[in-house]
């Protein structure tokens, strides 16, 4: 009998991460856990690492409606990065805690395909947990453009978060697949395809 397959999803900014995920959910059924959304989840209000975070860091990075405020909070973790280290004692541990309870719960609820999405592979513990990490590749100058198409991000904040994520040959270095994602979805479901023939035996 099969047994459920976990796989990573990484890749850079910008790079179609969400593209591809929405499509193995679509297409081949996968349950899709998203790091950056359980993160989301653990700050709102009550949340565990909400509770820490305003406990550390005060009051004084919340809206005026008591929720935390990630552009007063960024302001005061950039370019600090010891406060940037206590931020994320606050937040990671507890996302890879909810995302390997949410992997025993998904597996028990008969899902064959499990899928993390994150940008974060080393922190996401990616090789304790996945059976497979697909590396997302797209070429730069097309991030770049996609970035400023749909998010409208200018050039400077383009490169101040790429700096900050791991380099095309790191990425590499923590991945066994890589997916190219610059042709059109067929292409894509082609190369997902191939993957996920070329390694079914091994869940056997």
């Amino acid at each position: 009998m099969k047994t459920v397959r976990v796989v990573g999803i990484t890749g850079g900014v910008g790079s179609g991460k969400s593209t591809i995920s929405k499509l193995l959910e679509e297409r081949f059924g996968a349950y899709i856990i998203s790091t950056d959304k359980v993160a989301h989840d653990l700050m709102e209000k009550g949340g565990i690492s909400f509770n820490l975070i305003v406990e550390y860091f005060g009051r004084s990075i919340l809206d005026d409606n008591g929720n935390i405020d990630r552009k007063k909070l960024g302001a005061v973790v950039y370019n600090n990065k010891a406060q940037l280290e206590k931020l994320n004692s606050f937040t990671h541990p507890f996302v890879l805690k909810e995302v390997q309870r949410l992997i025993k719960e998904k597996a028990r609820a008969n899902y064959k395909l499990i899928c993390i999405e994150t940008a974060l592979p080393i922190e996401a513990k990616l090789d304790k947990m996945c059976d497979m990490i697909w590396y997302i590749y797209t070429p730069e100058d097309v991030r770049v453009s996609r970035l400023k198409k749909s998010r409208n991000y200018s050039d400077e904040k383009i490169r101040a978060i790429m700096d900050k994520q791991l380099s095309d040959k790191e990425y590499r270095k923590h991945s066994t697949h890589v997916v190219l994602n610059v042709e059109d979805k067929d292409q894509i479901i082609n190369q997902i395809d191939e993957i996920l023939e070329d390694t079914k035996e091994e869940k056997l």
